[in-house]
């Protein structure tokens, strides 16, 4: 009995591997990672850590290679989803959803960078 090495038998075995592969990997990886390490993002995010100190630990951690504009677009994509899904993060203290607490501490901080 022959041994499959992780070669493909037929040409659709050879598709099926070519695409698992693109998953695991480029920006289908990275989506993933980020969904995976969004609900302890956003916590920090309520503690008001700064986003590159977020960003940085996030390219740390998962080996990608992430600026601040892309994060932040992640992050707003990623808050969308959920909130569609009915999935949006909330604070474990007060229930509140996290993205209306951050948005209620820009509106405090644009007032008083106006004042």
């Amino acid at each position: 009995m022959a041994a499959n090495f992780g070669i493909p038998t037929s040409p659709l075995a050879a598709l099926k591997q070519a695409l698992d592969e693109q998953l695991s990997k480029g920006k289908s990886k990275l989506e993933q990672d980020f969904r995976e390490a969004y609900p302890i993002l956003e916590q920090h995010i309520a503690r008001k850590m700064r986003k590159k100190v977020l960003v940085d630990q996030f390219n740390a951690a998962y080996k990608h290679e992430l600026n601040l504009i892309q994060f932040r677009k992640l992050l707003k994509e990623e808050r969308a989803r959920r909130q569609a899904d009915g999935d949006a993060a909330r604070c474990t203290s007060c229930g509140r959803l996290l993205v209306e607490a951050e948005e209620m501490t820009a509106a405090v901080t644009t007032e008083e960078d106006a004042g």
